[in-house]
């Protein structure tokens, strides 16, 4: 992914992820619409974009944090886990990563 690419999805999911807007299932249904278009165009059998979707998915999960607690703060990411959003249904860039054959 080039540079312009990422900040392109970043501030898709910025759009969407704004502090005010409150953490239900049609704001992680639009996430998703993002990330599932991202990661099919992007997740090519022989792209190498594992790590750049590793530290995305990482970053999507903070914003989503940062809805939930009106904040940004070390300790509030081991407050709501992955687990969390899971159940709520967030799909994950690397689980659309294809290993080269």
């Amino acid at each position: 992914m080039r540079p312009k690419s990422i900040e392109k999805f970043k501030d898709k999911i910025r759009e969407l992820t704004c502090r005010s807007y409150n953490l239900d299932s049609y704001r992680i249904m639009r996430v998703n619409q993002v990330i599932r278009g991202t990661a099919n165009y992007f997740a090519t059998p022989f792209s190498h974009n594992r790590y750049l979707f590793t530290e995305l998915d990482k970053w999507i999960r903070v914003r989503l944090r940062c809805m939930k607690f009106n904040r940004k703060w070390k300790t509030d990411n081991r407050r709501l886990r992955l687990k969390h959003f899971k159940n709520k249904g967030l799909l994950s860039l690397r689980a659309f990563y294809h290993e080269p054959a």
